[in-house]
């Protein structure tokens, strides 16, 4: 049984190490692609720009959902406004705008880390998880360009209270507590996933704390 679990849990981390890798080439080609708009929008120049949104809210052990529809939307909709008026992105729902996962989430990806520790998550359980739930769409998935963003609400994270991996995912995830007391922190992680760094100048949506 031993020998079993280790063999599964060292093709996890391969699968879970593979996916980053592929992620992270076809950010950068698609960077590569898009360096003449990159120019032109430092120049003043700035064309409208999609993004497709997807919230999953984990159910946990019991099957009961860590939050409700009412209080992810006010969350979903400040993102929506906060990227289309600060960075001229519409966003749009990835089939859905809120959906609750279908069945009860492991432990692993309910109460998860941030910083190292989100590396090793997404290279473990809940990273498979997470993918077995993510939005998709074909070409996102073999090309990166216009793959939708996918937010997890799980119950607790370590250090932080939303946390992303940047280009070596489409996910992030944010703490369930933090809805109704934070509602920016959706838009701070979806940023995240798009490439944008923190910011010092407090009134930046990039700020790590505000």
């Amino acid at each position: 049984m031993r020998i079993i679990s280790a063999g599964l849990y060292r093709e996890g981390v391969m699968s879970g190490l593979l996916w980053e890798i592929f992620n992270i080439i076809k950010e950068t080609l698609n960077r590569l692609v898009k360096l003449p708009e990159l120019l032109l929008t430092l120049a003043g120049w700035r064309s409208t720009k999609r993004l497709r949104l997807r919230v999953v809210i984990l159910r946990d052990e019991r099957g009961l959902p860590l939050a409700s529809n009412e209080e992810v939307l006010p969350a979903y909709e400040e993102a929506r406004r906060i990227l289309a008026r600060m960075a001229g992105i519409a966003v749009e729902p990835s089939g859905w705008r809120v959906v609750t996962a279908p069945h009860a989430a492991p432990k692993a990806a309910l109460d998860v880390r941030c910083t190292d520790g989100a590396w090793r998550d997404d290279l473990g359980q809940a990273g498979a998880f997470f993918r077995s739930l993510m939005a998709r769409t074909r070409a996102g998935t073999l090309l990166g360009y216009g793959a939708p963003v996918t937010v997890f609400i799980v119950r607790s994270m370590s250090t932080h209270n939303g946390c992303s991996l940047g280009a070596a995912t489409d996910y992030v995830t944010v703490e369930a507590r933090t809805l109704k007391t934070a509602r920016r922190l959706l838009a701070h992680e979806v940023g995240h996933a798009c490439g944008l760094w923190h910011s010092k100048h407090a009134a930046n949506l990039m700020m790590p704390r505000g």
